[in-house]
């Protein structure tokens, strides 16, 4: 497919080419009960292998390979189900519905020969996985909501990206999508059910992240992210509004973009916080995971996280799920655009 150029957050204006899926093989459909039996088998293949190896005279043959099957059956699933095909046709075609472009190739791993300081502190050349230059150039754009915060929430884990207009006001807008397995067999049943109905202990963690060219320049930089849990007491000095509920479940803060700038930040912060805005973002943090926004001037940024689980996490459910939350998602990001402006 030819390349569109498109506006983007981080490079200005970008181009992309949408890939042609036509010869992509999406692999099989597997039930979530064996797409989940590989891993407690090879753990429970590790243990005796432990045990036969302290326990008998001779080498645990048995053992052994009954735990190298188990391993090599997670690879097979993988090989089987193709994964990653199924996810790049599912999101080209929602892409295509909407006009958009999409591209997972910018935030692609790739492999690469480094030097690392081995156990003597000497170097030598070894191969790691390197993180792709534009996953790098966004989180230190924005890293309050992609990077790990510790006592607040996990970070996001990107993998593909779209660029195109918003279908409510045909204003540009990207959006970053990636998503996480995740098992919760033994988690509380909070954990083990999501906003779509699903139950079980197999899902899938979404994380997506969007930013919107908002009608005027701020001049300041306001982060409105996850509280940290231990931020507490005299600990607790973020910007405060005058909602309780919103000030124990989000952190405020903000700087002034330049240094001539001599407004009282709070101040800047809380006009774009209005009433209006808290409530909105109440609203969504009971609908979401994980929410959090960045007014960087011109620019928002909106973060979200969601789950599906049980039978809404199989291919076929995120395949029906997917074009839903992206829209949930667009729309969250809208109601807060429309009231920082």
């Amino acid at each position: 497919m030819s390349a569109r150029r498109h506006w983007d957050p981080f490079e200005g204006d970008i181009s992309v080419s949408t890939p042609d899926t036509a010869s992509t093989r999406q692999g099989i459909a597997l039930p979530i009960w064996l797409k989940r039996l590989p891993l407690p088998l090879a753990l429970v293949g590790l243990v005796w292998t432990m045990a036969a190896g302290v326990m008998a005279n001779s080498f645990p043959f048995v053992p052994i390979a009954a735990t190298t099957l188990a391993f090599g059956s997670i690879f097979l699933v993988e090989i089987l189900e193709n994964a990653d095909g199924r996810r790049l046709v599912r999101r080209v075609n929602i892409a295509r519905k909407k006009g958009w472009s999409y591209t997972g190739k910018f935030l692609e791993w790739q492999m690469a020969r480094t030097p690392v300081r081995d156990s003597e502190g000497n170097y030598e050349r070894r191969s790691q996985r390197v993180k792709p230059p534009r996953l790098e150039k966004i989180e230190a754009r924005i890293p309050e909501l992609t990077k790990v915060q510790a006592g607040s929430f996990m970070g996001v884990r990107l993998d593909g990206e779209f660029w195109g207009e918003s279908e409510q006001d045909h204003l540009p807008l990207w959006v970053a999508v990636g998503a996480m397995q995740m098992e919760a067999g033994l988690g509380t049943p909070e954990m083990r059910r999501d906003a779509k109905g699903g139950r079980g202990g197999f899902g899938q963690f979404f994380s997506l992240l969007g930013a919107y060219r908002i009608d005027r320049n701020t001049g300041i930089r306001a982060v409105i992210r996850p509280e940290n849990i231990v931020n507490k007491g005299p600990l607790d000095r973020d910007i405060k509004t005058e909602s309780i509920q919103f000030n124990e479940r989000f952190h405020i803060s903000g700087r002034p973009l330049s240094s001539g700038n001599g407004h009282d930040i709070a101040q800047d912060v809380l006009r774009i916080l209005t009433p209006a805005t808290q409530a909105a973002m109440l609203d969504l943090g009971v609908r979401f995971h994980n929410v959090g926004f960045i007014v960087d001037d011109d620019v928002l940024f909106f973060m979200a996280q969601d789950t599906l689980v049980g039978e809404n996490a199989s291919e076929g459910g995120i395949d029906r799920l997917l074009p839903g939350m992206l829209e949930e998602f667009e729309a969250a990001k809208l109601s807060i655009k429309r009231y920082v402006e």
